[in-house]
């Protein structure tokens, strides 16, 4: 078939050009709503795409859509494709929420440092949560492969940058210490967040780069994604993170960022 008959003359879909967000819905309400539309929408601006209608008016699409889903613990993820240089469809598919097990959270998981690296900054701005994921999907197999939970990205001068799909921080000496975003990570809503519940706790929090030292020598490491949560890590390339168990200061962040969700479920804010 010539090639000009592929697609009878319509543009094709374009999945690895677009953007896509994930949302957490907890008691049917999506957590951080107006963030994850800014977010989107910085994305699309930044790939030259159009939102197929107002950032608004997507926000209450996501919303009667977990409520048509009737799913009140549910990840919602919502995907900007292009469909030609003026078009852009939005794809919603709510799912309930695969949580890692409670065993994960009581004992920590086991991450590896992987080679595979991702586009550098020069050439594609982490900012952007753009669709392809091959990098992420080469290095969750690698780290599977060795038997492990979950892959760490390096940069090419060998500085942390985040794992496949979650933000990652240390705690040394009872600072919290987490990879800047100009190394070459997403600024995710939950690290965000964090960094917010950090300074209420009082504990200082300083944005550096860190590398394989800092890990073998934290006193707790953790991970932090929409799905995740507050995850423990308790082991990295096979050597033991501080005592080899969940720390206090990970328990006291998880604790405080649960709390959160409960004070802004009751009062009405986490649709906002």
């Amino acid at each position: 078939m010539p090639a000009s008959e592929l697609h009878l003359g319509k543009a094709p879909e374009t999945l690895s050009s677009g953007c896509f967000e994930t949302l957490r819905a907890y008691e049917g309400c999506l957590f951080r709503l107006d963030a994850h539309m800014e977010r989107l929408t910085a994305s699309a601006q930044s790939l030259g795409l159009r939102l197929p209608t107002t950032r608004r008016a997507l926000g209450r699409q996501l919303t009667r859509a977990l409520q048509r889903a009737g799913v009140r613990e549910a990840i919602v993820r919502v995907a900007l494709i292009p469909r030609g240089p003026q078009l852009v469809r939005a794809s919603i598919v709510v799912q309930p929420v695969l949580l890692p097990p409670a065993l994960a959270y009581r004992e920590g998981i086991s991450i590896v440092v992987v080679p595979t690296r991702k586009f550098p900054v020069g050439v594609i701005n982490p900012q952007v949560k753009y669709s392809a994921r091959l990098a992420s999907v080469l290095a969750l197999a690698d780290a599977h492969l060795r038997c492990v939970d979950e892959a760490l990205f390096l940069d090419p001068m060998g500085s942390v940058t985040e794992s496949t799909a979650s933000n990652f921080a240390i705690i040394r000496r009872g600072a919290l210490l987490t990879p800047p975003c100009w190394l070459g990570l997403l600024a995710g809503i939950t690290r965000d967040v964090l960094m917010e519940l950090a300074h209420q706790l009082r504990l200082p929090v300083h944005e550096i780069p860190l590398t394989r030292h800092d890990l073998y020598n934290a006193d707790e490491a953790l991970l932090l994604s929409t799905i995740k949560e507050v995850l423990p890590v308790t082991r990295i390339d096979g050597r033991l993170i501080g005592t080899g168990r969940p720390g206090p200061v990970t328990r006291r962040l998880h604790q405080a960022f649960r709390r959160l969700v409960r004070r802004e479920l009751a009062l009405g804010r986490v649709t906002t």
